[in-house]
């Protein structure tokens, strides 16, 4: 049998049959825009399944602009892919050296797209995982774009380069010019596809996001460096909030609410036994109560719901803060790993608080720290806000025998009186830090969260945080008679003779 002239030759003509093209192309086209609505719909799903709590996985137009073009650029490369294979995969001569590379194109082009379907159904079960934990704010923590945006980028090059790789091995240079052709073909159709939006993902956010406390009222929260996070096994109590309202009306007091339900300060009590009531006997002695206060909000309310809280018997109050050196979204300290400032509800009892104010003159080191509309003075000597830590630190190292006495006036603000509380926190976490770095070689923080109980003592014990709060007058406190009632969380205050 004699050789066809020219058998070595990489001619392999696609079919004549203009038909095949179109169809081909049609093809190819509907797998796209069908992938493309897959991937689109997919990151909607776990968008509307990350909703909690008036908060869920916001995306900004920029994100949504760049997904969408990743989205239709894989989409449309992989309809691309399916065309080819349909263009190639046609019967032929068995024993024939076209056919075998005909069949070399079809086969990598259809590995490349069941090996592209298996990759993609690994990354999107793992990107759900990550992105989808609602209850942890696991798209807080991670952020794709505009972090890792050229990975994006790299996987839709390779994608791109790996459906030419046999047909540049084919066809060699004249591949080249098919392949800009298909990259130019392949970006127009890519941003097209990318401007459809088959759901209105700003209706779901404004949805969403107008749910949340600091979008209907004014909720400032102060920033803190001496924060502390929830333990788990308080997180899922309700926040009680102190805001203000936006648009002005003629109430003059602050609004006070439980988690979402406005209240008044008498239900707060009765709700906050309720709750302290369900749990373990264990637990209920150092509960605290999480409080979200808006900085302009008058201390004077601020003191009332700490007053109705001391008759739920409730010693721990933790103010939510931005910690200062955050590095996620405020909403996720808010929403899900409720950074605090613990303080000690000061006793409002009056027996208790001048036994605290003797107990304050037997400490050498007494610092006096005087808070008003002008600003702070310590020791009689003005101290601007920015400086209270620095300064407060160096007159603790001066002398641990400390005691810190705070003198204050209902007429503040939250935000000034939350300045003087904060820099007190802040002046001994970082001695505390210090201590524990030298001895122990790890952050008070690393300490904390370690099993080294010994360790935490005898750094707690050698800065302890000891201040008392001082009022101007004492219409604040209760009368000695005023105890919290324990014995029903459904019963109101005993007032024996």
């Amino acid at each position: 049998m004699s050789l066809e002239k020219g058998f070595l030759r990489n001619r392999l003509p696609l079919s004549r049959l203009k038909h095949r093209y179109i169809f081909g192309i049609i093809i190819g086209l509907c797998l796209a825009f069908s992938f493309y609505s897959l991937q689109f719909m997919t990151r909607e799903a776990l968008r509307w399944f990350s909703i909690s709590d008036g908060d869920l996985w916001l995306l900004t137009d920029s994100e949504v602009d760049f997904y969408n073009l990743i989205f239709a650029f894989i989409a449309v490369i992989f309809g691309q892919s399916s065309c080819l294979v349909y263009w190639f995969d046609r019967p032929e001569k068995v024993f024939n050296l076209r056919t075998g590379r005909l069949r070399s194109i079809v086969h990598e082009q259809r590995f490349f797209n069941w090996y592209f379907l298996a990759w993609f159904s690994k990354v999107a079960t793992m990107y759900g995982l990550l992105f989808g934990m609602a209850s942890f704010g696991g798209f807080y923590m991670i952020r794709m774009y505009p972090n890792f945006k050229y990975l994006f980028i790299l996987i839709v090059i390779v994608l791109f380069l790996q459906v030419w790789n046999t047909l540049l091995l084919t066809y060699r240079r004249r591949a080249f010019v098919w392949m800009i052709i298909s990259a130019i073909i392949v970006s127009a159709l890519s941003f097209g596809l990318s401007r459809i939006n088959l759901v209105n993902y700003k209706a779901l956010n404004e949805q969403v996001i107008s749910r949340r406390l600091d979008v209907q009222y004014h909720l400032r929260l102060p920033t803190a460096a001496g924060y502390k996070q929830a333990s788990f096994r308080y997180r899922h109590q309700p926040v009680v909030s102190v805001v203000t309202p936006k648009e002005r009306t003629d109430r003059v007091e602050s609004i006070l609410l439980l988690g979402k339900e406005e209240c008044t300060l008498a239900e707060l009590t009765r709700e906050i036994k309720k709750l302290k009531s369900l749990l373990p006997q264990e637990l209920q002695i150092g509960m605290p109560v999480f409080l979200q206060v808006d900085k302009q909000v008058p201390m004077a309310f601020v003191h009332k719901v700490a007053k109705h809280l001391a008759l739920a018997d409730i010693h721990n109050l933790s103010f939510l803060v931005i910690p200062a050196d955050a590095v996620h979204d405020s909403q996720y300290y808010i929403t899900y790993d409720r950074t605090h400032l613990a303080i000690l509800n000061q006793s409002h009892f009056l027996f208790d608080y001048e036994v605290n104010l003797k107990k304050k003159e037997t400490y050498a080191n007494q610092i006096e720290i005087q808070v008003s509309k002008q600003g702070y003075r310590m020791n009689s000597s003005q101290v601007p806000k920015e400086e209270l830590a620095s300064v407060l630190r160096s007159l603790l190292e001066h002398n641990l025998d400390y005691a810190i006495a705070i003198k204050l006036s209902d007429e503040l603000t939250f935000e000034t009186y939350f300045t003087a509380i904060s820099a007190i926190h802040e002046a001994v976490l970082y001695l505390r830090n210090k201590e524990s770095v030298e001895v122990y070689g790890l952050s008070f923080r690393e300490l904390e969260e370690s099993f080294l109980t010994d360790s935490q003592k005898a750094v707690l014990n050698k800065y302890p945080l000891r201040y008392i709060e001082i009022w101007e007058g004492e219409e604040n406190l209760f009368e000695y008679h005023v105890r919290p009632d324990r014995s029903s969380p459904n019963s109101e205050t005993d007032k024996s003779k």
